[in-house]
């Protein structure tokens, strides 16, 4: 089974997903994008293309996934976390360059719902962060941030650790 997807979604053709890959309800998943094996993408999750999702993610319902956002394997987004990539907000001002700065979540991170993720921020490996929480700066690994604008908290517990 290449992957299992609910009702009314638009998956662009191009788009890559592996095996055992389940998409819930009214999902959006724009071109250029590769989705890995083992993944769960919620119901009403967009992800705006040209993302790299790997495995055995986990996308909960109404995430927002912005262009060229990579997610590495074995991270937990909760629901509705957001990802930001225009620092500027450059939209119809052509004074403004627009300069996409996606954000990176890397290996087992996991983001708490309600979260947002500031264009050009790297989540680090292992790193939490406190739902609700509005992360400005990069977050090293092994790091629990929570608030707003996120603040480091402490260490992740070895226990929870992948």
């Amino acid at each position: 089974m290449a992957f299992i997807y609910g009702r009314h979604c638009e998956i662009f053709d191009d788009v890559q997903i592996g095996a055992d890959t389940r998409i819930g309800n009214f999902v959006l998943i724009r071109s250029d994008t590769v989705i890995g094996r083992g993944c769960t993408i919620g119901s009403y999750v967009d992800i705006e293309g040209e993302a790299r999702i790997g495995e055995f993610v986990s996308l909960q319902s109404g995430c927002y996934i912005t262009r060229g956002v990579v997610i590495e394997d074995r991270v937990f987004c909760g629901p509705r976390v957001v990802t930001l990539n225009d620092k500027r907000i450059s939209h119809l001002r052509p004074s403004i360059p627009f300069e996409r700065r996606p954000p990176r979540i890397l290996r087992a991170a996991r983001i708490g719902g309600g979260s947002i993720i500031c264009p050009g921020v790297t989540v680090g490996e292992n790193a939490a962060v406190g739902a609700g929480s509005v992360v400005t700066r990069d977050v090293p690994p092994r790091t629990l941030v929570v608030g707003n604008p996120a603040r480091v908290v402490g260490p992740v517990p070895d226990d929870e650790i992948i």
